[in-house]
C-alpha cells in the first residue's frame, strides 16, 4: 500500500482494475483505494504480469504488500 499523504495510515483497497495475472505496462492503473479525504487511483511502477494478494474491501496499512508485478 503506497503512502500518498504524510498524515496516511490506511486504506481501503477499493477495486481491482487488471485481473490476476494480467500483464501490464509502466504507468498502467492498477487499482483503486479509498482514504478518509479520497479516492485514488494507483498506477503501476513496472512492466510486468501482476499477481494480486489484497482483497478489495479490506483495509491495508502503508508498506502492506497487496500485489506484486512479476518480470
Amino acid at each position: 500500500m503506497p503512502k500518498l499523504g504524510m498524515e496516511m495510515t490506511e486504506a481501503v483497497l477499493a477495486r481491482w482494475l487488471v485481473a490476476d495475472g494480467a500483464t501490464v505496462t509502466r504507468g498502467q492503473p492498477l487499482y483503486e483505494i479509498e482514504t478518509e479525504k479520497a479516492e485514488h487511483e494507483i498506477e503501476s511502477p513496472a512492466a510486468g504480469v501482476l499477481r494480486r494478494d489484497g482483497v478489495e474491501g479490506e483495509i491495508y496499512q502503508v508498506g502492506d504488500r497487496i500485489g506484486e508485478i512479476r518480470a
